[in-house]
């Protein structure tokens, strides 16, 4: 099991994706800034006033909190870092030789599933620096969140979201964010894996990625009738600023839902598909 676990870190954490990667969480740093510059105009033309300083910290919260483009197209780029890590071993004809090695099939995948679960980290913490590092070319540094992220009066004239008045300092909170979105995104990856372990076709591994899209699209119906129904959608959970949504909006009926429910669903579809999987290898003919 160990040298299995041992073989699923190499694979992942050695492929030249993860430039591409890094590339892509670079670019949407740059995008957000751009954003908040054009933002911070705007809000001067229009209240002849400048808004409050930023930092270095708003543009990781926004590329992984607060804006559900970014996060959906990191998510697009998990999946096509380890989503078909399954077809890749098939493809090259590995599985001979690590069947015989771990004398199981189900190994390969039991072995995947904490190798999945760091990748998912990694990813998150990589965006993480990543966007801290584009930021301080452009944004000063700081120790604490800044005025223009955290100020009721910006958040509802320029800003789509609400932030957590009393804040924990920047490094523990996102640490919080590593180990929100990293089951998230670890439940998605194993869901890939399960799909192509029955339609072995690549666009198979894209099919979480189509149910989050679907979700997205249900999401803007539902809300339409009801604002109570926002937290019960997955995409909706994704974002992480969601849970404080419409809480300093007296008028919105809609009332804000536990963070820990979410990483307890997160967590929940981790080892449903999991089990999904270790069934699967039982039963499919590899």
């Amino acid at each position: 099991m160990f040298s299995m676990m041992r073989y699923h870190c190499k694979q992942l954490f050695s492929s030249k994706r993860w430039v591409f990667i890094l590339a892509i969480d670079a670019f949407l740093a740059l995008g957000i800034i751009l954003e908040r510059i054009v933002s911070s105009s705007d809000y001067t033309m229009r209240y002849h006033v400048a808004p409050p300083a930023a930092n270095i910290w708003d543009v990781p919260v926004d590329l992984l909190c607060g804006n559900f483009v970014t996060i959906f197209i990191l998510v697009i780029a998990f999946v096509f870092l380890v989503g078909d890590t399954f077809l890749r071993d098939e493809r090259t004809g590995r599985f001979p030789m690590l069947f015989a090695r771990a004398n199981n099939r189900t190994t390969w995948f039991v072995s995947l599933i904490l190798p999945m679960s760091l990748a998912a980290m990694a990813f998150v913490a990589a965006a993480i620096v990543i966007s801290l590092g584009v930021a301080l070319l452009f944004l000063p540094a700081g120790t604490s969140f800044s005025p223009f992220l955290t100020s009721n009066a910006v958040h509802a004239n320029i800003r789509p979201y609400s932030f957590p008045t009393m804040s924990p300092s920047p490094p523990l909170f996102f640490l919080g964010v590593i180990g929100y979105l990293g089951p998230a995104l670890c439940s998605l990856a194993l869901l890939s894996v399960v799909i192509s372990v029955w339609w072995r076709q690549t666009v198979a591994v894209f099919i979480p990625v189509a149910w989050i899209f679907i979700d997205m699209t249900l999401h803007g119906w539902a809300i339409r009738y009801s604002l109570t129904m926002d937290r019960f959608f997955f995409s909706t959970q994704l974002q992480l600023t969601s849970h404080w949504r419409y809480a300093d909006i007296p008028t919105m009926v809609a009332l804000p839902f536990p963070v820990a429910a979410s990483v307890i669903a997160f967590c929940t579809l981790v080892v449903l598909w999991s089990v999904v999987g270790f069934i699967s290898f039982r039963q499919a003919d590899l």
